[in-house]
């Protein structure tokens, strides 16, 4: 098996596995006053602790790190949570980009059925004009969401300038990304980016499905610009109630401890390892490259071959990438909407595919993959 879909999901490393052994040992609710459920609130405040390590971000600086279900629920807090702070921002404008998660879009047009202000800044080519960004933020802007890296095309998003941007022009708006693509590949400090909130999710990183985390400074919290959407025990210091996930929690944390520790070295195999492969697949097929762009998310379209047929060729000889076409619901399949904001035509959307990396991928991995691939072209281009 050849496994280029970690954009989608990656398997668990063996410190995530650990800490899961541990969760399951000490079984105790992290809120109960006795003796076991202290010692599962040390395994939970250890994994928080690895956190905001990963986010170079000191534990005593009044920020926060709410855990949540995954990516999605982060996202959904972070937008909602900022949009119903306050019953006078109603009206008020919200920024995002035409390229986000639907875990970002949806929320932006379900505050825009509320009658908040909508603003869907263009990406092609992978890239947001800042000029736009002076153009919309307004002193009526209460937040803008862009996310750091697109799941899509690998495009890196120039977010330090952008929030450094729209708070020149209003100091008040609050800032989030959705980091879930960028947490752990690439060096990401939300302090240093004017990011007040960020999205990050479990596993991404390497970490188990079902956690995620969202990043709040701390002016957000002393000035609350941001309540819960989910309400009851109060845990997570009432930002996220409901009985914490110990076993994704503690895996996250092993996961971003891992991750942290090999950074570095990551990016520099993953650097060299995009350059062999950019040489080798440019010649059979058309390279969607962003202005800036991360090295371990490759998209590229095919020469007049459906990504859904040359998807499930390569799967049958056991290469497993994603599909540059996305469902946009259960009952209908639409060309993707990040694919036509870069540029592209339905047609080319529809026949475009994305190669994603980790660190535990090799040339071997690409060799094979340009090989079958150049098959498929073949082959499929005679069954037309």
């Amino acid at each position: 098996m050849i496994y280029l879909d970690n954009s989608a999901t990656t398997p668990l490393c063996k410190a995530a596995v650990d800490n899961i052994q541990k969760a399951l040992e000490i079984f105790g609710n992290p809120s109960s006053l006795h003796s076991v459920g202290f010692e599962a609130e040390k395994l939970k405040e250890s994994a928080r602790d690895n956190i905001f390590k990963a986010l170079g971000i000191r534990k005593s600086s009044g920020d926060r790190i709410i855990f949540t279900s995954g990516g999605t629920e982060a996202n959904n807090l972070a937008i909602f949570g900022c949009a119903h702070a306050k019953p006078s921002n109603k009206g008020k404008r919200i920024i995002t980009t035409d390229s986000e998660h639907p875990s970002v879009l949806t929320p932006f047009k379900m505050l825009e059925n509320e009658g908040f202000d909508v603003v869907y800044l263009k990406t092609e080519k992978g890239a947001v004009n800042i000029e736009d960004v002076k153009k919309y933020v307004d002193s009526n802007t209460i937040l803008i969401s862009v996310m750091t890296v697109n799941n899509e095309t690998g495009a890196l998003y120039d977010i330090q300038n952008i929030f450094k941007t729209a708070k020149q022009i209003n100091p008040n708006v609050t800032t989030h990304t959705d980091c879930v693509q960028g947490f752990m590949k690439i060096p990401f400090f939300p302090a240093k980016m004017h990011v007040d909130m960020c999205t990050v999710s479990s596993h991404k990183i390497h970490g188990p499905k079902g956690c995620g985390a969202l990043y709040v400074c701390a002016d957000v919290i002393k000035t609350k610009r941001i309540v819960p959407v989910i309400c009851g025990g109060g845990q997570e210091g009432n930002y996220r109630s409901g009985t914490e996930n110990m076993l994704g929690i503690c895996g996250f944390g092993g996961a971003s401890g891992y991750m942290q520790e090999s950074l570095s070295d990551n990016c520099a195999k993953l650097k060299e390892l995009r350059s062999y492969a950019n040489e080798k697949l440019s010649s059979i097929v058309k390279l969607n490259e962003p202005i800036n762009y991360v090295p371990y998310i490759i998209n590229f379209t095919l020469p007049d071959i459906k990504s859904e047929t040359m998807l499930h060729y390569l799967s049958s000889k056991g290469i497993f990438v994603s599909s540059g076409s996305a469902c946009s619901s259960n009952h209908a399949k639409k060309a993707s909407h990040v694919l036509l904001a870069f540029g592209l035509s339905e047609k080319e959307a529809d026949s475009s595919l994305r190669v994603s990396l980790s660190e535990e991928n090799t040339k071997e991995d690409i060799d094979s993959l340009f090989d079958v691939l150049s098959s498929g072209i073949s082959t499929l281009a005679k069954t037309k």
